[in-house]
This record gives C-alpha cells, sequence and structure tokens, in this order.
C-alpha cells in the first residue's frame, strides 16, 4: 500500500489555546453567512464542530457575547489568547527602534524602499511593522518613512491622531473636541473589556457644522482613520456625497437610491455635505423626506451593518434642519464646531499652499510671523468673502497672485523666470477676488433684498474697478520693461538670443494693445446703437398699435390694365 507523506500537526500552544490559523478556519465554519459576527442560531447550527474543536467556546459563550452576538475578533482573543491577537501591539523599546531607524535611513533621514531591501534582517529583528505595513506608516504618501511618522506608528493612536492634528492649522477648539471623542470611545472600550455592558454603538454619528472651505471634508478622513484604528470599523473608507447622490428624481426611486450607498459606505463612514439641502427643496416632487427615513433606519443598526453617518453643512442651516427632523437628532451623539479662519491662520495657509507648489513668498511677507501678510489680507478681503471661502480664499490667491507673476515675468526674465511672490503680486491678487454671491434658500423682506441687491452690485463694480485698475498698472508696467528693452537693444547691451526674445515680445506687445483698440472702439460702437435703441423706444407712444397692410387681389379687369390696387 503507498504511503504519503507524513502529515505534521502545527505545534499548539502549551497552554491549551489553538493557534491563530486553527482558530480562523473554526470561524469560517461557524460564520457560514460571512457577516463578520454570530449568535446563538448559528452557534446551535454547528455544535457538533464547536464540541469537537473549542469545547470551552460553547461553555463560556456568555462572557464572549456582546450584545447577543460574537465578533470575529472577540472569537479570535478567546480561542488564541489575547497576548498573541494582539502581538502587533506589543511594546517596542523606542531606544532600540530609534538606533534602527538611524542605521537603515542613514544621513537622508528618510527610510526608502531600497533600504528595506538592503535592511531587511535587520528590521526583521527590531520592528517588522515596517516591513508589513509600510504604506499605513508612510503618512504623508511620499513613499518614505520618516522618524516622526514611524514614532507615531509605533507610540499608538494617540500619538497618531496628535500628529493629524498638528498638521491642521488652527482649529484649536475643535482639536479638544476631537481629542475628547476619541478620549470618551477608548474610556468605552475598556469598560467592555472589563464585563460591563455599554451600549453606544449607535452613537457615533456626528454633526460637522461650519462655514465652506473650514476643513470638514479633511476632518472627516481624519475620523474615518481614528476610527479604523480603534476597531469601530473594519475599513477607513469614506463615501462623500450630497442631495443629489441621494435623491432621484420620480416616485419609488429615492429609497433604493439611498440605500445603494449606505451598503457602499457600509464598512465606513458616509459623509453628507450640505445635509440640510434634504430638507430645504419644496413642492410635490421633492422626495428629500424619503432619503432622511431611509438614512434615520440604517443609523439604528451597528458599524458594519451600516455605516458612521456625518452630516454637514452651515452652522444655522444644521440647527433649522435637525429640529425639522427630531429623529435624525435623537440618532447623533456628536457635534463639532468649525470656526472661521483669522487672518493670520489665512496667511498661514497661504504659505503652505504657496510652498507645497513650489513657489515662496518675498522676505517682506514672511517676518515677523507673517504679520504683513496677515494685515494685506485683512485690508484688501472682504469679511464676507473670508467668511464664505476660508481655506478657498488662500487658493484664488495663489492662482491669482501667480498669474500677476507670469505676466510680469515673461517680459522681464523670459528665460529664467521667478518663484518669488512679491508684495504686489498679492495685492493684485487680492483686488481680484469677486464679493460673496448670496447663500441660496435665504428668505428677506423686500426691503433687505432690494438693499442686498445694491450692495452686491457695488461690491460687484468695484471689485471690476479694482481689477482694471491693475491690469493698467501691469500693462504699464510691461510698457515700461519694453522700453527699458528696447533702449538696451538699441545700444547694443543685450546679446542676440534676448534680443530675439525682446523682439517677439514688443510684438506681442503691440498686437495685445491693437487688439485692446479695437475692443475699445467696439464697445463704443455698440455702446451708441444700444443707446440709439433705448431713445427711439422711448420716443415710439405707449398705446400706439401698428396693424400689419392686408393685400387684396381684385379680378382683373380689360378696361383698366395694370397691378389690383391694394387697400390698407
Amino acid at each position: 500500500m503507498r504511503r504519503g507523506p507524513k502529515k505534521v500537526n502545527p505545534a499548539k500552544p502549551a497552554d491549551g489555546k489553538k493557534t491563530r490559523a486553527e482558530a480562523i478556519r473554526i470561524w469560517d465554519k461557524v460564520d457560514v453567512g460571512k457577516k463578520g459576527f454570530v449568535t446563538v442560531p448559528e452557534v446551535l447550527k454547528q455544535s457538533k464542530l464547536l464540541e469537537h474543536e473549542c469545547p470551552e467556546f460553547i461553555r463560556d459563550y456568555e462572557s464572549v457575547a456582546r450584545d447577543g452576538r460574537v465578533t470575529r475578533n472577540a472569537f479570535l482573543d478567546f480561542c488564541v489568547g489575547k497576548a498573541t491577537a494582539e502581538e502587533c501591539k506589543r511594546d517596542v523599546d523606542m531606544k532600540q527602534l530609534r538606533r534602527m531607524f538611524d542605521e537603515v535611513a542613514g544621513p537622508a533621514g528618510q527610510i526608502r524602499v531600497a533600504d528595506l531591501v538592503k535592511h531587511k534582517v535587520r528590521i526583521q529583528e527590531v520592528f517588522p511593522p515596517l516591513l508589513e505595513k509600510f504604506s499605513e506608516i508612510d503618512l504623508n504618501m511620499t513613499s518614505t518613512v520618516s522618524w516622526a511618522e514611524l514614532e507615531v506608528f509605533a507610540g499608538g493612536t494617540g500619538e497618531w491622531l496628535e500628529y493629524q492634528l498638528d498638521q491642521v492649522i488652527g482649529l484649536e477648539l475643535l482639536k479638544q473636541q476631537i481629542r475628547q471623542f476619541h478620549h470618551s470611545i477608548v474610556m468605552d472600550q475598556k469598560r467592555r473589556d472589563t464585563g460591563h455592558n455599554v451600549r453606544t454603538i449607535s452613537k457615533y454619528h456626528m454633526i460637522f457644522q461650519g462655514n465652506p472651505g473650514t476643513g470638514k471634508t479633511s476632518l472627516a478622513r481624519i475620523i474615518a482613520q481614528l476610527l479604523h484604528r480603534i476597531g469601530i470599523i473594519k475599513t477607513d473608507v469614506l463615501v462623500e456625497v450630497q442631495r443629489d447622490k441621494l435623491v432621484a428624481e420620480y416616485v419609488g426611486q429615492t429609497g433604493p437610491k439611498t440605500q445603494k450607498v449606505i451598503e457602499q459606505a457600509k464598512q465606513g463612514v458616509l459623509f453628507i455635505d450640505e445635509a440640510y439641502r434634504l430638507s430645504q427643496e419644496g413642492g410635490k416632487s421633492d422626495f428629500g423626506r424619503e432619503a432622511i427615513e431611509q438614512l434615520m433606519a440604517a443609523m439604528n443598526d451597528p458599524p458594519g451593518k451600516a455605516p458612521i453617518m456625518v452630516f454637514a453643512g452651515y452652522a444655522d442651516d444644521m440647527d433649522n434642519f435637525m429640529q425639522a427632523n427630531s429623529g435624525l437628532y435623537r440618532r447623533i451623539g456628536y457635534t463639532f464646531d468649525f470656526s472661521d479662519y483669522s487672518c493670520f491662520e489665512l496667511a498661514e495657509i497661504l504659505k503652505s499652499i504657496v510652498t507645497n507648489a513650489g513657489f515662496r513668498l518675498a522676505p517682506a511677507l514672511i517676518k515677523n510671523n507673517l504679520q504683513a501678510t496677515a494685515a494685506l489680507i485683512e485690508a484688501n478681503t472682504l469679511q464676507q468673502a473670508r467668511e464664505m471661502m476660508n481655506g478657498g480664499l488662500c487658493e484664488r490667491l495663489f492662482d491669482f497672485a501667480k498669474q500677476s507673476l507670469d505676466a510680469r515675468e515673461a517680459v522681464v526674465s523670459a528665460s529664467n523666470p521667478s518663484l518669488e511672490l512679491t508684495e504686489g503680486d498679492l495685492l493684485e491678487a487680492c483686488r481680484r477676488i469677486p464679493p460673496p454671491p448670496m447663500r441660496e434658500g435665504r428668505e428677506s423682506s423686500a426691503t433687505s433684498q432690494a438693499s442686498d441687491q445694491v450692495a452686491r452690485r457695488l461690491q460687484r463694480t468695484e471689485a471690476k474697478l479694482r481689477s482694471a485698475q491693475s491690469e493698467i498698472h501691469r500693462l504699464q508696467a510691461q510698457l515700461r520693461a519694453v522700453k527699458a528693452a528696447r533702449s538696451a537693444w538699441k545700444s547694443g547691451d543685450l546679446d542676440t538670443r534676448s534680443r530675439c526674445s525682446m523682439e517677439g515680445c514688443c510684438h506681442r506687445v503691440r498686437k495685445f494693445f491693437r487688439f485692446l483698440w479695437t475692443a475699445c472702439i467696439l464697445c463704443a460702437t455698440l455702446t451708441l446703437h444700444k443707446l440709439y435703441y433705448v431713445c427711439c423706444c422711448q420716443c415710439v407712444p405707449k398705446k400706439e398699435k401698428f396693424t400689419t397692410p392686408i393685400i387684396r387681389i381684385h379680378p382683373a379687369d380689360d378696361s383698366k390694365p395694370g397691378p389690383a390696387p391694394l387697400s390698407p
């Protein structure tokens, strides 16, 4: 009789606990529906298997179950043991980890993929997670790992959260709220570990209220990663939606459409931006209420079966939204307030945007902790624009300032353009920021509405005037640069390459002025035609009616040859 190779069973732990591979194999047979948890009916169906493989689990089921169910992690912790299941969270000698980092990274201060390959054995001895979770440790997504990132990963969730919050400019009160939120979740987990039946599963839903540009989406990503690290949700997926992704146009389509989004985000976080719009639209064809009811039904389910939901929007609109939907309000446990950025914080955000784009601010704008930049933003931008845009204002300022720099450098030094944004560039960018539009859904009296309309027109006119003045100054600077280059060209101070470049610039400037002159003539002509048309319309009496002439054809008469007479 042929005999196959002798099977070697893996060594079992000395304390009678099963290996992790055996525990996973048993769990896969018990959790047939792949739900991530089992209840009493599933245990009864697989009672013979459990009595043979893991009888201790049936005997101590009450101590393992939470809320009438046993999760996969709880089953593995029971079968394998806490020490083995949390092996990746073991204490790390930070001094030894620092010595290993210095050896691997070298003078560059960053661990690259080539360093991982070169020092694989050394890393495996000291800190194997660096090889297994390199992408997770790389917080900045640069494909390299710094000591700060490695220290955060080895330190735990608290250190990781502090590192993430340090990257956010301003919002100190909000950061303190997030720290309290993290501390509360950690305390509840410790209470459950000690055997207390704490029921806060459905209280993780939250409200983000504040003006646009205050970082609500960025903080939502941090919250999703935080909940994943703590173990509340299985993935750190963040699904961002608005009203149009939840509400359909016809009867019977909104519920399935909303449920599809819920299923898509059930393992992570569902971020609903401008959530108040779900109840603002009126009319018979509005199905926002149906979407709200579908969301409320899912909010009662635990994480994993339904997502943790974040409702975001303006503070006053969200208050009205929650007052009109008391069922939502009862299901939400946390409210985070996003305050507007100050001018100094806007200056810091602008500097960060400029630096990340590869440019730099002039030294006069950086000194004294960006005091000149903050004063310039405060004096040359509208308060309404700062409140409505916040961080988005800095992105617009950088775009306009770069356009001013490009226009100036195209004539002055086309061969070697500068990367430095001056005070003049930033001043012109501030002048080009348009006034903010009227917020949607706002009701006001006829008098206030008319005054707001006049004020907005005045603001737009002033913005256009400032933009025109900036354009005139820019053209004058280009003209002076062209004249200076032309005089240098005649004197022979420029080389052949610079002469060719300057000749092209002169041609472009002459062509631009020719186009500008033609546009002015065309605008003047259209204006005169419009005035003539208005005057003609005013001269015509309002009650005078023009009648269309009626053509009547008479039968031909031989005695009177010729065409038939016309009568009006």
